[in-house]
């Protein structure tokens, strides 16, 4: 008898998804590589870091303010055109920043052109996420979020790590070159990949709000905890490693280590199935397991447990994002879903910044250990509130499912909502 290919098997055999892989890759990278080269842009002109980290500051919070407008946007014209668009548009604002560089253009042009880059990029993720459910059979969504997920993770580590390289041998201008090639390579290759048309009706678009859709506030909490806790966490291990006598740069490495943990735990969840039958227990399980593995990071006495623990932190978090990237695929009605997506990403977001500022105003008050132990019980409480969902559930005799609102054998997920929401 022939064993079935696996999952991650079968995906990589698509030629229709290996094309969405790279071109969804070109378009992420120089996304991930944006936040260090704006960093060493706004040095390279002013002679300050503090501007740079204004300009990236300025590109986030824009990207995350208007993801929501500009995925609604996308889902009101044909999906693959309008995404077309947004890495063309991507493309000239990362070139309009190259230009004004080499001009040594003054702040407020510089800070105007890093808004428009992150109104330019804001539905460019989302915008992908909803192409991957044209481009894969439905029987592989599932593994194909998982395999996404790991694509984050990756896309994470080496954007900056690829911006720190080339900073070694380039201006910030010869970056932004490459960046707005990368952005340029993508559009052809989303060009081969499937559409959706347009669905309005008049001039709104099909289907209720993402915010508003049945069983969505969950899944946007599990979204904006998530940030909240990897954007505190991130910006917490450079003052950790200041305890074992190390400068911040140190924790480079460390935090690759959460991401090669995340990796490897979203490969083995892309050969699992069927998890939103008991979604409401798995995403508590994992909240848990996130926020076991913080304590450790505030308290390991030495660099290698400290290590070990970098690494275990990071096994809940890409199962997390593709449990609750696929349930929200599983409810919001197709004809929003690139709105619903780039919801989803800004989320993560605005909660990675609430996260990085809460921890730049306490950390002159307190100690990374400390702050590490409190932040904690983001992910605690997220974890408590699902599995007593779950639990309520249970007593009610149905399954504790999560998002698989269209799916009659998978719970609806009413209940958590009017839990948690």
């Amino acid at each position: 008898m022939t064993t079935p290919p696996s999952p991650i098997r079968r995906l990589a055999s698509q030629p229709t998804f290996r094309r969405w892989a790279v071109a969804n890759l070109f378009a992420r990278l120089p996304l991930t590589m944006n936040l260090l080269v704006l960093v060493l842009v706004g040095e390279a002109v002013t002679g300050s870091v503090a501007t740079g980290a204004t300009l990236a500051g300025a590109a986030t919070l824009s990207a995350g303010l208007t993801a929501q407008l500009r995925g609604r946007r996308l889902d009101r014209v044909e999906l693959n055109r309008g995404l077309r668009q947004d890495l063309l548009l991507s493309c000239v604002a990362v070139v309009a920043i190259l230009t004004a560089t080499l001009l040594r253009a003054p702040v407020p042009v510089l800070l105007a052109l890093a808004v428009l880059m992150g109104v330019a990029y804001a539905a460019v993720l989302g915008g992908f996420r909803a192409l991957l459910v044209r481009s894969v059979p439905p029987g592989d969504l599932e593994a194909a979020n998982a395999i996404d997920a790991v694509f984050v993770e990756v896309a994470f580590v080496m954007g900056p790590a690829v911006a720190g390289a080339l900073a070694l041998l380039l201006p910030p201008s010869a970056i932004l070159g490459l960046m707005a090639i990368a952005f340029a390579v993508s559009i052809p290759l989303t060009a081969g990949l499937p559409t959706r048309d347009a669905r309005t009706r008049g001039t709104k678009p099909v289907g209720p709000n993402p915010l508003r859709t049945r069983g969505a506030t969950p899944i946007y909490l599990i979204a904006i905890g998530l940030g909240v806790t990897l954007g505190g966490f991130e910006a917490l291990i450079p003052a950790r490693m200041a305890s074992f006598g190390l400068d911040a740069e140190a924790a480079g490495p460390m935090l690759a280590l959460t991401a090669l943990g995340s990796g490897v735990a979203g490969v083995v969840a892309a050969n699992r199935s069927n998890q939103l039958r008991r979604g409401r227990i798995v995403a508590g399980a994992l909240m848990l397991a996130l926020a076991l593995g913080v304590v450790p990071a505030a308290l390991a006495p030495g660099l290698v447990l400290l290590g070990l623990v970098m690494f275990a932190v990071g096994l809940p978090i890409a199962p997390l994002n593709a449990l609750a990237s696929y349930a929200l695929q599983r409810i919001v009605p197709e004809p929003r879903q690139a709105e619903g997506f780039s919801l989803f990403t800004a989320t993560i977001l605005i909660g990675a910044g609430s996260g990085q500022f809460a921890v730049g105003q306490l950390l002159g008050t307190m100690t990374a250990e400390s702050l590490l132990l409190g932040l904690s019980a983001v992910p605690l409480a997220l974890g408590l509130v699902a599995l007593g969902a779950a639990a309520r559930r249970r007593a009610q005799g149905m399954p504790p499912g999560l998002g698989a609102d269209h799916d009659p054998d998978v719970a609806d997920p009413r209940s958590w909502a009017t839990v948690v929401g």
